[in-house]
């Protein structure tokens, strides 16, 4: 259905309900001129997107800070064609971009986003340690929702939720009121009473499940039967077995024929995987890196005290495995009860016949096990998440024991415990004293040393070449620094 005009005044005639400041900030807002409607619509991204796009999660969620202007700005200028924007009301029915109703988590401020006014919101920033000491000296502030609109309207399609459902009429009449009708997609839970609204209303639908457990077989073809592959999309959890959706679920959504795409990925093997079970498009909240926008990397960039695309913990969402930036260009990975590693996606791939990586190591508290490593995975063909024995990934890993052992291992896919092929015994680490190691792989060796306390493993190996690398800690305790990681290729 068409979007018709009786339907875009009545949006337009909610703007008077409770005079709904929704940020109407500018001159426009004062003289009540809108917009001329932006060049792209939903219409012709759906004809001409192809089979592989993607839609950006809270801006580059991974590595700004989320809903913000900036992290937008940055997703936009990545080539990003679509944006997931979430909306909030304030006190003063001031329209915001913000994703939770109450602000402890994204904020340095505390309380409901409802309680708290414009004026006073804007006192505080959005705050997420997680992403790095740089943003909490730049102190980036929660944008207006028309500020948004007037950037990014008509040049991306934008798909906006009212994550207050007294926002949602407002936020709906803004879009109405910049005549960008034809280029937002309505966000909402699949058990929304929002979707049949829309539909009615000619909308384009992102109806998104949160869990697996929510996409029975008769959930996902009941919310299917309410949407077309023309202008909606079914949105799903990137989690289950073995990290990924469970394959029943997948194909069962896939078997709809409406376009779904799984949320939010970080890597560019989730991509590659859920590509070949036949999702087009994917939401992720790191776009620069899954377009391949980024330059490979020769050492690390932990100076300037913020995430960059392409290295990634096990989940750049969850704060319980966010770095720790530390003095003189030095990061901490200090997960409780959990293996800690970082994927170096910002280094990869490496494509050289032969290089080296350099790097130093330090714990701040030593792992209780004897045997527990610092390790280095490398010859890795993508970037999926490494942890020891988990037999996911084809490669070799690096490892110096905390009884001073150093040595080469093989691991396969489906072979949880690697296969040594070489090690030595030098000094055990000491607690707050720095190491330093050195990888070298040629096209038919591998040289795995330790610089400080001269010990080398050489062994003559081929079996696998790749070029991502993962670098941290195989133990369930202890603390390890890092710093001067580099790549030499050739």
């Amino acid at each position: 259905m068409e979007i018709t005009r009786r339907t875009a005044m009545g949006w337009l005639g909610a703007l008077t309900v409770g005079a709904v400041a929704t940020g109407c900030r500018g001159a426009d807002a004062a003289d009540g001129k809108s917009e001329p409607p932006g060049a792209v619509n939903l219409t012709d991204w759906v004809a001409d997107r192809g089979d592989k796009y993607l839609i950006a999660h809270r801006g580059i969620g991974d590595l700004f800070p989320e809903h913000s202007m900036e992290s937008y700005q940055a997703a936009f200028d990545a080539g990003a064609q679509a944006l997931e924007i979430s909306v909030g009301i304030t006190s003063d029915n001031v329209l915001v971009c913000l994703h939770d109703q109450s602000l402890e988590r994204t904020t340095n401020l505390a309380g409901l986003l409802s309680r708290i006014s414009y004026a006073d919101l804007q006192k505080g920033w959005i705050d997420v340690p997680r992403l790095g000491p740089y943003w909490q000296t730049t102190k980036v502030r929660v944008p207006l929702f028309e500020e948004v609109l007037k950037r990014f309207g008509g040049r991306a399609i934008l798909c906006v939720e009212a994550k207050d459902d007294r926002a949602h009429g407002p936020m709906m009449s803004m879009v109405a009121k910049h005549r960008l009708e034809t280029s937002v997609m309505l966000k909402t839970y699949f058990r929304s009473k929002r979707i049949t609204e829309a539909k009615a209303q000619g909308l384009g639908v992102f109806a998104y499940y949160t869990t697996p457990a929510e996409m029975t077989l008769e959930s996902v073809q009941t919310v299917a039967s309410l949407l077309s592959p023309r202008s909606d999309a079914i949105v799903v959890p990137n989690s289950g077995p073995g990290g990924y959706l469970a394959g029943e679920l997948v194909d069962n959504a896939v078997a709809t024929g409406i376009p779904i795409w799984p949320y939010p990925l970080h890597r560019r093997s989730d991509l590659t995987h859920y590509t070949a079970l036949g999702m087009a498009g994917a939401v992720t909240s790191n776009i620069t890196y899954l377009l391949g926008k980024t330059e490979v990397g020769v050492a690390d960039q932990w100076a300037r005290g913020l995430a960059v695309p392409g290295e990634l913990t096990r989940d750049p969402y969850d704060d319980r495995f966010a770095l720790q930036w530390g003095p003189g260009g030095s990061i901490r990975l200090a997960a409780s009860k959990a293996q800690h590693f970082l994927t170096l996606g910002n280094l990869g791939p490496i494509t050289a016949p032969a290089y080296s990586v350099e790097f130093e190591a330090s714990y701040d508290v030593l792992p209780k096990d004897p045997t527990a490593n610092l390790t280095l995975a490398f010859g890795h063909t993508d970037d999926r998440y490494y942890e020891h024995r988990q037999g996911l990934s084809n490669g070799y890993h690096a490892i110096m024991q905390r009884d001073g052992e150093v040595g080469l291992y093989q691991h396969e896919v489906g072979k949880p415990a690697g296969t040594l092929l070489g090690s030595e015994v030098t000094a055990e680490p000491v607690r707050g004293r720095w190491m330093k190691f050195r990888l070298e792989v040629t096209p038919t060796r591998l040289t795995w040393s330790r610089l400080d306390r001269p010990a080398r493993v050489t062994v003559e190996d081929n079996t696998f070449r790749g070029g991502y690398l993962h670098l941290g800690r195989g133990s369930l305790d202890g603390t390890l620094s890092l710093r001067g990681l580099k790549v030499t290729r050739g």
